[in-house]
């Protein structure tokens, strides 16, 4: 994300802007996401089922941000002539994301099933009801206990 995305050179000078503008924000904080997901919990387990469901959707978006862009530059005047290497770097890694995270999910792990416990645990999370066990906020002093002094 932060090596050059476009380039143009014309006369001798040259300017070139990274991916961190516009859409590319998403895109890093996507392969943040997965890394920290990556560094989450044991690592000598599998991906719980939730976290390799982020994964994959954090790695798809990340996929999906230089790709998009590549084929905005193809659309233009000039083609794809000033596409930086930034570009292709940035799809590699979100591929060797995509990859990695299919390649370390539990066998019993489909898209379906994972995509079916994420919407539950967001349920769950969501339409629990209200725990009672926290004690109520004690009540003000009314005027018949508050004795004034003179």
């Amino acid at each position: 994300m932060f090596l050059p995305w476009m380039s143009v050179s014309i006369l001798g000078m040259s300017n070139s802007v990274n991916g961190m503008h516009g859409w590319g924000i998403l895109g890093f904080f996507c392969f943040v996401a997965c890394g920290l997901i990556a560094i989450y919990g044991n690592q000598a387990a599998n991906l719980d089922k939730n976290l390799w469901i982020i994964a994959l959707v954090a790695g798809v978006i990340a996929l999906v941000i230089p790709v998009v862009f590549y084929l905005n530059m193809a659309n233009s005047f000039m083609g794809s002539s000033f596409v930086g290497f930034g570009v292709y770097i940035s799809a590699l890694a979100a591929l060797m994301a995509l990859f990695s995270t299919w390649v370390f999910k539990s066998p019993g792990d489909t898209l379906k099933n994972g995509f079916d416990g994420l919407k539950t645990s967001f349920e769950q999370k969501f339409n629990a009801p209200a725990s009672n066990t926290a004690t109520p906020p004690p009540s003000p002093p009314s005027a018949e206990n508050t004795t004034t002094e003179a």
